[in-house]
């Protein structure tokens, strides 16, 4: 998948930087500083730095929106639009060190590899996946995933025979062989049509937005901005009426209700308002819901009829496919490709909003595991 706990998979592409980049607090930074302490300007919190979007800052993001945006993108944002400017703006990279385990990140790219290989020849060959083909397939899983380990640990310098790494190796065959058992018993699944494997997807939204103060008198009084959504797709399953199905794999732990935008107490949300959350909340039952959602949406913007995006949790195999409910979408009778286009040009004007400067999230529980913690004094 695209961005998920344990996913490997990255949707930035930073360069190499020299090695001492400019501060991004320095005045060659994008974005200027916020005033001074006790200026009624500054929302910060705990006297936090907050970058303005300057019109350097809304250059550079509207580059960033033009050139493509992910899921995890998106999400990052939401979650922490100072760490966004750290990945997309400044292109900061996390350190390279030698790593004696894998880790988790690791782990996930060696499963997503493995049953990535294992299913290539039945996208090649065009033919289905058939309850006959799981034994043969599941004498494969030790040597495939043996493969990926191996070409792993080289990639990450990562000791080999380690003992976490053969425990890893362990569990990801299990994972990857109870998968492929548990498809006979999943209602409807076999046989299985794979259309495609790490299927990169694009589309393009024309957002208005409303120009600059400063604009010419003769200006029009909105601009278009092709914004660029991307993806990758684990996998793109063909149903029987001829609708594709995305699926992720997230090698973490996902419940059913991680994937309603609602609560225990009301699970059921007016779709304005299921819609407000689709658009704003940051916590990880959105990020997820969001995932699917934009999943959905480039393959319908392909001109594809998409009948679902779901997970499929490797450490909850038992629930099957796991899908986010998205009929509040088109509650008031638009297409589902219309109402996303509308939501995606919100957040753009939202990105792009000066009003809404750069800043930390205040949920420090996000920081935890954030690898630029130590640049912004949260670690």
């Amino acid at each position: 998948g695209l961005v998920s706990s344990f996913n490997s998979k990255s949707d930035s592409d930073p360069k190499e930087l020299e090695t001492s980049p400019p501060s991004p607090f320095s005045e060659r930074g994008l974005g200027g500083e916020a005033p001074a302490e006790g200026d009624q300007t500054t929302s910060s919190v705990l006297g936090d730095l907050v970058l303005e979007k300057d019109p350097e800052m809304l250059h550079a993001l509207r580059g960033v929106l033009e050139r493509g945006l992910s899921p995890t993108g998106l999400n990052e944002f939401l979650t922490c639009s100072l760490k966004f400017y750290f990945s997309r703006l400044a292109r900061f990279q996390e350190n390279e060190e030698v790593e004696e385990t894998l880790g988790t990140d690791g782990f996930g790219t060696v499963v997503h590899e493995a049953l990535e290989d294992l299913l290539t020849p039945f996208v090649t060959e065009r033919r289905p996946l058939l309850e006959t083909d799981l034994a043969g397939l599941l004498l494969q899983v030790p040597g495939v995933v043996q493969k990926h380990l191996v070409k792993e640990e080289a990639e990450r310098h990562a000791r080999p025979d380690e003992g976490l790494n053969h425990l890893f190796g362990q569990v990801a065959a299990q994972l990857i062989s109870r998968y492929l058992q548990g498809l006979k018993d999943q209602p409807g699944m076999l046989p299985l049509r794979i259309v495609a494997l790490e299927k990169a997807m694009t589309a393009t939204v024309f957002v208005d937005l409303p120009v600059a103060e400063n604009a010419a008198p003769d200006a029009t009084s909105v601009e278009r901005l092709a914004v660029r959504l991307y993806g990758i797709a684990d996998r793109l399953d063909e149903l029987p009426d001829g609708r594709l199905r995305v699926v992720d794999y997230k090698t973490g732990l996902v419940e059913a209700s991680q994937l309603n935008l609602g609560s225990k107490s009301r699970k059921t949300l007016p779709p304005a308002e299921a819609t407000e959350r689709l658009f704003s909340e940051s916590n990880p039952k959105a990020d997820k819901v969001r995932q699917l959602w934009l999943y959905r949406f480039l393959v319908e913007s392909n001109g594809d009829a998409a009948a679902d995006a779901a997970i499929i949790s490797m450490r909850k195999l038992d629930a099957g496919l796991l899908s986010a409910n998205l009929d509040f979408l088109t509650a008031d009778g638009q297409t589902f490709r219309q109402a996303s286009e509308a939501v995606i040009g919100r957040l753009a004007r939202r990105i792009l909003d000066p009003q809404e400067p750069i800043r930390k999230t205040d949920d420090l529980q996000v920081c935890q595991w954030c690898p630029y913690q130590g640049i912004c004094a949260r670690g």
